[in-house]
């Protein structure tokens, strides 16, 4: 299954700027860069989850 990396690479600048030196382009080239790391740690919430307690009434 494939990674889809919703948060842009710290080297990411702007379209077809990469401190890296690569041609970037965060929509197709990023995705698949084996230098990509994530610019922030975002927590990612749960939602089947949190659907999952709503539905049970836990929440």
């Amino acid at each position: 299954m494939a990674k889809y990396r919703e948060t842009p690479c710290k080297y990411y600048e702007a379209l077809g700027q990469c401190s890296k030196g690569r041609n970037a382009c965060h929509k197709t080239y990023c995705q698949h860069c084996g230098k990509y790391e994530p610019r922030a740690r975002v927590r990612r919430i749960n939602k089947k989850k949190l659907y999952n307690q709503l539905e049970r009434g836990r929440y």
